[in-house]
C-alpha cells in the first residue's frame, strides 16, 4: 500500500462519478494515498459485479473508507452534506453515446459490444440536435452542465482544484457534439471566476481488466499508435483514433491524484502528459507548466538579465 502523502493528510476529494471505471480507480488510489474521499454518483454505493467484488469482501478494504454518497451532480440540493469542507473536485461523468450508453460500458464480450453499438448507432443521427434520448441524458447536460454545476457549488467551498476529464478527440462514429460539449465545460472551468485551480485531462481510448472487451481493442491501438505515431493525422480517416496511444484507467488515475498533489501542474494534459505525470508525480512537465517551461526555453538569454 502506498504510503499518505504530506498533501493529502486531511484533505477533502470529492469524485463525482466515482462508481464508474474512472471514477472507481481515482477514488482506491487517493484512499491510499490518505485522501478523505467521497464519491458520488445517482447509483451510491457501486453495484458489486465479478471485477470489483474483491474490493469489497475485505472487512478492512479500500471501499469502505469510501464515503459513497447518492445525488444528482445537477441538483445541488442533493449533495450538500458531500460536497461540505471539499478541497478537491475529480469530475469523472462522461456520455459516450446518448442512447445505450450503459450496455456498452459494460459489455462482457465482443459480441454483447457490437450489438449494443449497433442499437446505439442506429438510434443517433448526428444532424439531428433537437432529439432528446429516450434516457433523458445528452451530452449537453452531462459532459458539460454537470461539470459546471459542481464546480460552481465546489467554488463556494473554497475548493483548490478541479480535475475534469475530457477527451483527446471523438471516436469514430460518435457525434461531434460529444466533443463540443467536453471543450465547453473545458472553457468554463479554465476561465471560472472562483479562479481554482483547473486540471483538464484530455486521455484517448481507456482501457481495464475489469471491463474485458476493451483489451483487444487497446491492444491493436498500441500496435497502430506505434506505427502509424502524429504522421497520419488529419490525412486518413479516424487517423487521430488510431495514432494516439491507449491508456489503462489505473493510470489516469495515477495520473489525477498525482496532479491534486503537485500544485505546478493546471491546464490542459494531454496522452503523453498523462504518461508523464502518472510516472512521475513531481514533474513540472505537463499541463500549462510544460508551456511555461518551453516558453523559457524559446526566451533568449539577455533579456533575462533586463
Amino acid at each position: 500500500m502506498v504510503a499518505p502523502s504530506l498533501q493529502a493528510l486531511a484533505k477533502k476529494l470529492l469524485v463525482v462519478g466515482g462508481t464508474g471505471g474512472v471514477g472507481f480507480q481515482v477514488c482506491k488510489v487517493a484512499v491510499a494515498r490518505g485522501w478523505d474521499v467521497t464519491s458520488l454518483s445517482r447509483r451510491g454505493k457501486p453495484t458489486l459485479t465479478e471485477a470489483n467484488q474483491k474490493d469489497f469482501v475485505a472487512p478492512q478494504g479500500w471501499t469502505h473508507k469510501v464515503n459513497w454518497a447518492q445525488g444528482d451532480s445537477l441538483d445541488p440540493s442533493s449533495y450538500k452534506e458531500a460536497i461540505a469542507g471539499t478541497d478537491s473536485v475529480v469530475h469523472t461523468v462522461g456520455l459516450l453515446l446518448e442512447d445505450n450508453y450503459k450496455e456498452i460500458l459494460h459489455s462482457q464480450n465482443f459480441d454483447e459490444l457490437s450489438k449494443s453499438v449497433q442499437t446505439a448507432i442506429r438510434g443517433q443521427n448526428p444532424l439531428d440536435t433537437r432529439k432528446t434520448p429516450k434516457t433523458g441524458l445528452t451530452y449537453e447536460r452531462v459532459n458539460r452542465d454537470t461539470a459546471i454545476t459542481v464546480a460552481n457549488e465546489a467554488a463556494k467551498e473554497g475548493i483548490e482544484s478541479f480535475a475534469y476529464i475530457s477527451a483527446a478527440f471523438a471516436p469514430p462514429m460518435v457525434p461531434n457534439r460529444y466533443i463540443t460539449t467536453k471543450r465547453e465545460a473545458e472553457t468554463a472551468l479554465l476561465t471560472h471566476p472562483a479562479g481554482f485551480r483547473s486540471i483538464i485531462f484530455r486521455p484517448g481510448f481507456l482501457s481495464t481488466p475489469d471491463r474485458p472487451v476493451t483489451l483487444p481493442l487497446a491492444g491493436l491501438l498500441k500496435v497502430s499508435s506505434a506505427i502509424l505515431g502524429d504522421s497520419v493525422r488529419g490525412t486518413i480517416p479516424f487517423a487521430q483514433a488510431l495514432s494516439t496511444p491507449p491508456l489503462e484507467m489505473e493510470t489516469l488515475a495515477r495520473a489525477i491524484v498525482n496532479s491534486l498533489e503537485n500544485p505546478e501542474v493546471r491546464g490542459i494534459v494531454d496522452v503523453e502528459g498523462i504518461a508523464e505525470l502518472a510516472n512521475n508525480p513531481h514533474t513540472h512537465n505537463v499541463g500549462a507548466s510544460k508551456k511555461a517551461v518551453e516558453e523559457e526555453k524559446k526566451e533568449p538569454k539577455d533579456s533575462k538579465l533586463e
